[in-house]
Order: structure tokens, then sequence, then C-alpha cells
């Protein structure tokens, strides 16, 4: 555990110190407009795809996710905290769970890096490697994830980043 951590602050503080790319020659799907953000309740609604994300990822806090540390956690723990955001009722629901990756896939931002994601509407996402709630099969403890520095899936087994998901009504 504390090697994961370790590694996930060097992760972090190595990318704090590169710039983020965007690139002209492929479509920007992901503008501004396409998103309505609510900073107050932290929640961020996708008009495309009726999807309403958590502003920060877990473990972030405030208007820009700029307190707090994101919280690495194992598949299984990542499945519990939307339990335990349900409990709290956060920002007012209590349906929250962990995207699939299909709908994970939908807010990388393919067009740029470091991060892959808008800005605006996901401030200060790290450029790690994020859970989605599909497993690997033959396996019942990995799941398919997306490290959003590139926006690329990968398969991770040890430990993520957990950003929650509901659909809204």
């Amino acid at each position: 555990m504390r090697v994961t951590l370790l590694l996930l602050t060097l992760l972090i503080s190595q990318n704090l110190l590169a710039q983020r790319v965007c690139e002209e020659f492929i479509t920007d799907e992901w503008p501004n407009i396409r998103y309505d953000i609510n900073i107050a309740s932290e929640v961020v609604l996708d008009k495309q795809t009726g999807l309403m994300w958590k502003r920060c990822s877990e473990g972030l806090s405030g208007e820009s996710c700029e307190a707090g540390f994101p919280a690495a956690s194992t598949w299984s723990s990542a499945l519990a905290t939307a339990a335990n955001n349900n409990s709290a009722v956060f920002a007012g629901y209590s349906d929250w769970r962990l995207p699939n990756i299909k709908e994970l896939r939908s807010i990388v931002a393919s067009n740029c890096s470091n991060p892959a994601i808008n800005e605006t509407a996901f401030p200060n996402t790290p450029t790690v490697t994020y859970w989605s709630s599909s497993p690997i099969k033959p396996s019942n403890s990995t799941a398919f994830s997306i490290n959003f520095n590139f926006g690329f899936d990968v398969n991770s087994d040890v430990s993520a980043i957990i950003r929650l998901v509901r659909t809204e009504e």
C-alpha cells in the first residue's frame, strides 16, 4: 500500500509539471457548452449523454477540486465508495455508481492530453488511471479503466482513482 501511494504521489507530482496539449486537427467534441456545471452542488450534467458526474475525483473538493488528495483504491473499494456516497445523499441523490467503461470513455477528450478531459467541467483531474465498473472476465477482482493522461483504456488490477456518475432522469 505504501509503495502504491508513493508511486501515485510521484505520478501526480510529475504530471503537475507537464503542460496540457490539445490538438486542433482533432474535432473538439467536449466543448464547455456540452456541460451544465453546478459548482455549488459539485456536479456536472453532460447534456449529450444525460449522465450526471461528480465534478471532483473522490478525495478532492472545492470550487476547482483543489482541496484534498485523490483517493486511490482497489476495485472492490471503489465499488463500495458509491454506496458510501449514496448513504450521504451526495448533491441530493442516492443513486451514484461507478461508471461502466463506455460511460467513462464518454468524458475522455481525445483531442487533448495531460489531462484528456474538459478542464472547465472537471478541474484538476489527475492524469492517472480511473476505475470503471466493467469487470475484466474471468476475474472478479479487476476491471477496465482509463488513464486520463492520454485517455487510453488500460487494465488495472491494483489501484486507481474514482469519479462517480448517475443517470439524470
